[in-house]
């Protein structure tokens, strides 16, 4: 039994890469349909057979009741030529075969982007980003943080979405700065942009991001190697049920147990960020001398590093001694920009530097401690827009 296990899997396998190495099709997608959604897989890493899975389960969620949508993944994974492709009546069709290419630029997020919203016109637009994910960490600073402090992202088990990236030789590897990431998004097409990937949830991300959609799915802390469960959320992309979808997601790892019963999740309206940027500007600007000395002995952290840079954005402010009157009014102003919030009680429940969430916002935030001057964190993050905008 267990050999013909093995051979069945063989048997799948050798499909599946069939599939990814096919000539590139001719057939024309519909172009008359009500949606829209791009999977942007940049999987050339150690995700690489996760992405395999989640075509597979994205497959087996697209039946003929959904032909009123496009689902089109690109994906890029290791030793294979990346593809375009058509997701349809649980059946996997390569409409474009690539080149090798690096998916970590944005200028090939750009390209592909711009072939589906120029090919396959909808009436609405979706976009899933799925990869690693570092939040607005700047390139050089994401290796700084993984010596620094005794964490490898690109090397924990089991592997974690910590937006992208791609193997390089020499056992390096290079990432999609925050702000290509903007620029290679055009403003007013896409409904949402769903993150697949860690860290994510911060609302230096989800502020710059503002102006390119409505709304926002992410997590604030790390999301363990499976992902999204697209076998149950797939057609929630695809009709648009975004809190149905979020839920979908926190249910189905909070029904797992040990390090994989990690989840954080959020739905974010970023209308509703200009004044959030409004009011944190008013604290800071109260407690600017306080700020860089700060105890966070206390406050919520997101990440798993020995020296944390991802802190819960409410639970920073409630801890920074904000006057009530002020910290009433920033509550007022999260609560309209988060739709739905929720997470496990513990993240990575297994692992020395494990979680326990006593507070989840929706959102986290850095804070520029002093101890982060020398390594020039805190230059690069006031370089982002967030910060520049608020002062802080």
């Amino acid at each position: 039994m267990i050999f013909v296990r093995k051979a069945i899997r063989r048997c799948v396998l050798f499909a599946f890469l069939l599939i990814m190495v096919s000539c590139e099709k001719t057939q024309d997608l519909r172009n008359d349909t009500t949606k829209t959604v791009l999977v942007y897989m940049a999987a050339d890493n150690n995700l690489s057979a996760f992405a395999r899975r989640n075509i597979y389960s994205m497959r087996s969620s697209m039946g003929s009741d959904l032909d009123f949508a496009n689902l089109l993944v690109f994906v890029d994974r290791q030793s294979v030529n990346p593809v375009l492709l058509h997701i349809h009546d649980y059946r996997i069709d390569t409409v474009k075969v690539y080149d090798k290419l690096n998916s970590a630029d944005a200028s090939v997020l750009k390209e592909v982007i711009e072939t589906v919203t120029d090919n396959w016109k909808a009436e609405s637009y979706g976009l899933v980003l799925w990869s690693h994910g570092m939040a607005w960490v700047p390139k050089p600073q994401m290796h700084t943080i993984a010596s620094d402090q005794g964490w490898a992202p690109m090397r924990e088990r089991p592997k974690t979405k910590t937006f992208a990236a791609e193997n390089l030789p020499d056992d390096k590897y290079t990432c999609m700065e925050i702000d290509d990431l903007v620029d290679a998004i055009p403003e007013g097409v896409f409904d949402y942009i769903a993150f697949d990937a860690c860290y994510m949830g911060s609302v230096e991300v989800a502020y710059a991001l503002r102006n390119k959609t409505k709304y926002i799915i992410s997590s604030s802390c790390e999301i363990v190697d499976e992902g999204f469960p697209y076998g149950t959320v797939t057609r929630d992309f695809i009709n648009g049920n975004l809190l149905k979808m979020c839920s979908e997601f926190y249910s189905y790892y909070n029904r797992q147990s040990g390090w994989h019963q990690t989840a954080s999740i959020s739905l974010v309206d970023t209308d509703g960020l200009d004044s959030l940027a409004r009011c944190f500007r008013k604290i800071v600007a109260a407690h600017k001398s306080e700020i860089p000395t700060l105890d966070i002995s206390d406050i919520q952290h997101c990440d798993r590093f020995n020296k944390h840079i991802m802190f819960d954005l409410e639970d920073f402010v409630d801890k920074l001694g904000t006057e009530r009157d002020d910290l009433m009014e920033f509550r007022l102003q999260l609560e309209k920009c988060i739709l739905y919030k929720n997470a496990t009680p513990y993240i990575c429940l297994d692992d020395p530097k494990w979680i326990k969430m006593v507070s989840f916002s929706g959102l986290s935030v850095y804070i520029p401690l002093e101890t982060f001057e020398a390594s020039g964190l805190n230059d690069d993050y006031r370089d982002t827009e967030w910060s520049r905008d608020t002062e802080y």
